[in-house]
């Protein structure tokens, strides 16, 4: 009888610590769910293996970098990027997209908690690279109308130099129909694929 009792007493205390130890493991838990109403995408462009570089005109002038864009006084990129990638790589892009598993050349997204768009698009010279700006609402608008007015005009070739926010100097490229952006980190050029009107449209969402 005593050591029946014994037994059950052990069982008693072991159930006890068990329970006790559960809802001291579970107080420490603090759980977050994960909500995807702070980014939306705006507009998008597939990647595509195809040449984008047909069409484009042969005899293309060098890029100087000594000026706005390789005055790094004036042009704050290089301090700002690593910030601006690391927050692209946080974001669940892929699950964004229609076609599963899709790959993208250039991406705009809007977070509402900054009330600012980010700009990213796939670096031409190492496929794996993307590269992050940010642009404020009226810049992005006014950055659209930029490029769609110059693209308009289908001049054989030109160069822009834009300053845009926090002096970050983004490089338009115009070659007939056709842009690209080109970023300078102080060291080497980052440049987009080409791309025509319609997926500039795209990626601002027109």
């Amino acid at each position: 009888m005593g050591l029946l009792f014994f037994i059950t007493m052990i069982k008693y205390k072991i159930i006890f610590i068990f329970l006790l130890n559960s809802i001291f493991c579970f107080s420490q838990i603090k759980v977050i769910e994960q909500k995807s109403t702070n980014v939306s995408l705006v507009g998008k462009i597939s990647h595509t293996l195809a040449d984008q570089t047909s069409g484009l005109s042969r005899k293309l002038p060098i890029v100087d970098p000594l000026t706005s864009l390789g005055n790094l006084d004036l042009n704050q990129y290089k301090e700002l990027r690593k910030e601006a990638n690391d927050i692209f790589k946080t974001v669940g892009i892929r699950n964004m997209s229609f076609l599963k598993g899709e790959e993208f050349s250039a991406t705009l997204l809007f977070f509402e908690d900054k009330d600012k768009y980010l700009l990213t698009f796939r670096n031409s010279n190492y496929n794996y690279q993307n590269e992050s700006i940010w642009l404020s609402k009226q810049t992005k608008e006014e950055l659209y109308q930029l490029i769609v007015t110059e693209l308009e005009k289908k001049t054989k070739y030109k160069n822009i130099e834009v300053v845009l926010d926090d002096n970050v100097v983004l490089l338009i490229s115009i070659n007939r129909k056709k842009v690209s952006f080109n970023l300078w980190d102080g060291y080497n050029f980052v440049q987009s694929y080409w791309y025509r009107l319609f997926k500039i449209n795209k990626l601002f969402g027109n």
